[in-house]
């Protein structure tokens, strides 16, 4: 069931008017709702996630209350929740891979068991038990001792299928006040706000721009190099309005029932390096990496050399989560040098004593436009079908020729202009949302307000397909 489906939204009216209708029953009235949103998937995978969470449910209490052997508990939960994963996300790809290395053949490719579909939010739940467990080890949290209060913490329709990724310190306090929250005109008000953000974002701009950067990549060992920026740059402001349009609206619909989910991106394009990227960018994982990889590793303890080593593993691993495939596994390691290459060039800055220029606008703007190129080399590697052809792709991107743009794609880059100077908006409005909201209703008269509002719907129906238009995140 999709967000941008108007299937679900009749289940989010049903389910908000019940919600209020009827306080004394909340947590089983959400907990029916996630097992009906997530059940259209399918039974088994909802029977798959009810026996991995209540596995891991089982091994948090008996960690807290455990006086010894609490490692092997954890290592034991971690080992069941990664292993799930592991085997529907992975095993196909390790087995091909290890047949390539080998030049052996280990199983059939018609197998069935090597080609069940990937369970929907699997990579986001899985990660969510770990931190579980890992934070009742450590005394960050209590175990929940409600299996109600745990699925809600987990499988949260507004979350579950592609993040934001929670922790239970910040949503478990919230579940446990369901009963005490009331209807708030100014929430669901917000809530309505980030839902149709949400939805412009999909359907309006991702959707509209998909057709033209999937045919950029359809040909991407043929195309120039002026075509590979053009599509890689399509490609940017595609998968930031699929994506930051889900969180959004997953945001959204946390307001609707008075829970506060976390912001996932804060207009990542305007970021002047990589570090800062990774600080805008899916906020709620690269937090969940450096928190339960990076830091475990050592981070940045063991000296300069360990460090950078750490934070490319991490990195490399973040890039192996979103996928199976080797092109992923390289975004990531690229994604490392980024991170590295920046602390290195901010050392640089540091001997040479011009540390001071990065205070300067004009060096903001030049460093957030060269920033963008390299993040768009970086969905090159991430979006092509292999790493020879993405290779090619990036040497051809880099040659000098490919500045001579061809006139026929002159109007993508004034699209992509128009994006940019939408991403300056959205910061600003996001930055200003109370001061924003207040002048809104303040000096527009209510008669152009609704016809504003009708405009805006009218919009998300004319751009509304007949067919489901799926989110590029629920692959991983």
């Amino acid at each position: 069931m999709m967000f941008n489906t108007p299937e679900f939204a009749l289940f989010l009216v049903i389910t908000m008017g019940l919600f209020y209708f009827i306080p004394k029953h909340r947590l089983w009235l959400l907990t029916a709702a996630n097992v009906i949103f997530y059940g259209v998937v399918g039974p088994g995978y909802l029977l798959l996630f009810g026996i991995v969470s209540l596995a891991v449910f089982g091994c948090g209490r008996w960690i807290e209350q455990a006086s010894s052997g609490r490692r092997i508990l954890l290592l034991i939960g971690i080992l069941l929740t990664s292993g799930n994963l592991v085997f529907f996300k992975y095993t196909d790809f390790a087995l091909r891979s290890l047949e390539k290395l080998l030049s052996v053949h280990l199983v059939a490719h018609e197998a069935s068991w090597l080609h069940y579909a990937l369970p929907l939010g699997i990579s986001f739940y899985t990660f969510e038990l770990i931190s579980y467990l890992v934070d009742i080890y450590k005394g960050r949290i209590a175990a929940e001792r409600s299996l109600l209060r745990f699925w809600m913490f987990i499988m949260f329709f507004a979350h579950m299928i592609a993040g934001p990724i929670m922790r239970g310190k910040e949503f478990l306090p919230q579940i446990q006040q369901l009963d005490t929250i009331r209807f708030n005109p100014a929430q669901i008000r917000l809530g309505v706000f980030f839902i149709v953000l949400g939805l412009l974002k999909k359907m309006g701009i991702a959707d509209q721009l998909a057709p033209y950067s999937d045919s950029f990549f359809s040909q991407a060992s043929t195309i120039s190099g002026a075509e590979g920026w053009t599509g890689s740059v399509l490609y940017a402001f595609q998968i930031y309005c699929d994506f930051s349009g889900y969180s959004d609206m997953a945001v959204g619909l946390g307001c609707l029932f008075g829970l506060e989910l976390a912001r996932n991106f804060d207009t990542p394009y305007l970021s002047a390096n990589a570090t800062e990227f990774w600080r805008r960018w899916h906020i709620t994982l690269s937090s969940w990496i450096r928190d339960y990889i990076y830091i475990a590793l050592g981070g940045s303890r063991r000296g300069e050399i360990r460090q950078y080593a750490n934070l490319f593993a991490a990195m490399t691993i973040s890039g192996f989560w979103h996928g199976s495939k080797w092109t992923f596994v390289a975004w990531g390691m690229y994604q490392g040098g980024l991170l590295i290459g920046h602390k290195l060039y901010v050392m640089l800055l540091q001997r040479l004593r011009i540390v001071y220029i990065q205070k300067y606008l004009w060096y903001r703007i030049l460093a957030i436009g060269v920033f963008f190129m390299l993040t768009c080399l970086g969905w090159v590697i991430f979006r092509t079908e292999g790493l020879h052809t993405a290779m090619d792709l990036i040497s051809r991107m880099l040659n000098p020729k490919a500045l001579l743009m061809p006139r026929w794609v002159w109007h993508f880059w004034g699209i992509a202009a128009g994006l940019f100077a939408l991403h300056i908006l959205e910061a600003y409005l996001l930055r200003h949302l109370d001061r924003v909201s207040t002048a809104w209703h303040r000096w527009i008269p209510s008669p152009v307000r609704a016809a504003i509002y009708c405009l805006v719907v009218l919009i998300l129906l004319y751009v509304l397909k007949p067919e489901q238009s799926s989110f590029i995140y629920f692959q991983f």
